[in-house]
């Protein structure tokens, strides 16, 4: 075994047999430059981890997928839509509904570093997580909620649809509670399915009923409300609002239709009401003689009431653009959205603003017939 006498080095072997001495007695610090490389080092892993782990507030938009309401329709083939008990024609071109992709959702968070990727994406629109979904609600609550508006979207375009091709639709009001506005104060008590069976200790029979008794009293007048909640009875007490000089307890009751015959809309993994308008576009496409598109590629979106009218619903540039990719050269948009669009409509697709399925309809058989010139487009509508 041998040693290193004074003056020598103290050598530690490298790859390749090499040696790198390293001289006793002098200083181990690191240089300048060193340093500044080691903290440069440092603060690129404390952002890397912070962009990663911290949540904020806000969700992203970002074009999704479009679906084709009339794919497959004949009349001897069941598509998207599928009627029963009336008689059907086949159909061609396309009516896409659209949707919007959205990310940082109850239980799906963004972060910060997401937020950051998306600012700079053009085709992405980030906006406050409060616009969309309340502070404390859940995901199981916010994929609940989707899905109930999804239904509700059906059932509305199926009376909608019915209603512009002079078919009757025979409906009760019904005391169930479908939705009661969050600014009133019966939106801390009721929940969507309860059945309202006594107010004040009064039975009460019908819709008709309830909404005399309340309006026989004056706003912010205390309640006490029989209900049944999933078969179990409750009685909650809250407060009546006044709006226009008419008392409210702040609830849309549901509608039960009975329709004269089945219609059937199968999708999945869709949720909300803003395809609605084109439910409805195709059930009438499919209920009468004839390609309603003449064969174009028309796409769209709106929540529809079961009146007819066309509502607002947001992401519309999103969805155009989504649209856009699909290959479609018309898109349909609640004409309350247009400023969202006009002067920045990508090029290759017309947007005409609708606010009645009457409208829309008028609209798609104008750019069938090779008139769609004739339309009033976002860019032009004041």
């Amino acid at each position: 075994m041998s040693s290193a006498s004074p003056g020598e080095s103290i050598a530690s072997p490298e790859p390749g047999g090499s040696s790198a001495a390293l001289p006793r007695g002098r200083s181990t610090a690191l240089s300048p430059r060193g340093t500044l490389l080691a903290v440069s080092a440092f603060t690129a892993v404390l952002i890397a981890a912070l962009l990663s782990v911290v949540h904020v507030p806000y969700v992203a938009l970002s074009p999704g997928p479009v679906t084709d309401v009339i794919a497959g329709a004949t009349k001897d083939t069941k598509g998207l839509i599928s009627i029963s008990g009336h008689e059907t024609y086949p159909t061609t071109g396309q009516l896409d509904l659209t949707t919007v992709s959205l990310r940082g959702g109850p239980g799906l968070e963004m972060t910060l570093g997401e937020l950051l990727a998306d600012w700079l994406d053009p085709a992405v629109n980030v906006v406050p997580r409060a616009l969309y979904f309340p502070p404390t609600q859940t995901q199981q609550e916010a994929d609940a909620a989707s899905a109930a508006e999804m239904t509700g979207s059906q059932t509305n375009a199926k009376v909608a649809a019915l209603t512009e091709l002079g078919i009757e639709v025979p409906a009760t009001t019904t005391t169930q509670v479908d939705s009661v506005a969050s600014d009133a104060p019966a939106g801390a008590v009721l929940r969507a399915g309860d059945v309202i069976t006594t107010l004040d200790g009064t039975a009460i029979a019908d819709f008709p009923a309830l909404q005399s008794a309340i309006r026989a009293l004056p706003g912010d007048a205390e309640v006490s409300i029989g209900l049944t909640r999933g078969g179990k009875p409750l009685t909650v007490t809250t407060r009546t609002v006044s709006a226009n000089g008419t008392t409210l307890l702040g609830i849309t009751p549901y509608v039960d239709y009975r329709f004269p015959f089945a219609i059937d809309i199968a999708i999945d993994d869709v949720g909300g009401p803003s395809a609605g308008t084109m439910f409805a576009l195709g059930i009438v496409d499919e209920l009468t003689p004839g390609a309603m598109t003449g064969g174009q590629h028309i796409a769209g979106t709106g929540a529809i009431d079961a009146d007819g009218t066309v509502e607002q619903i947001g992401g519309l540039r999103q969805k155009v653009l989504g649209a856009k990719a699909d290959g479609a050269t018309w898109f349909l948009a609640p004409r309350a959205e247009c400023a969202q669009v006009a002067g920045a409509t990508p090029d290759g697709i017309t947007v005409v603003p609708i606010s009645t399925l009457h409208e829309a309809r008028a609209a798609v058989e104008a750019i069938g017939a090779g008139r769609g010139s004739t339309l009033t487009t976002c860019d032009q509508a004041p």
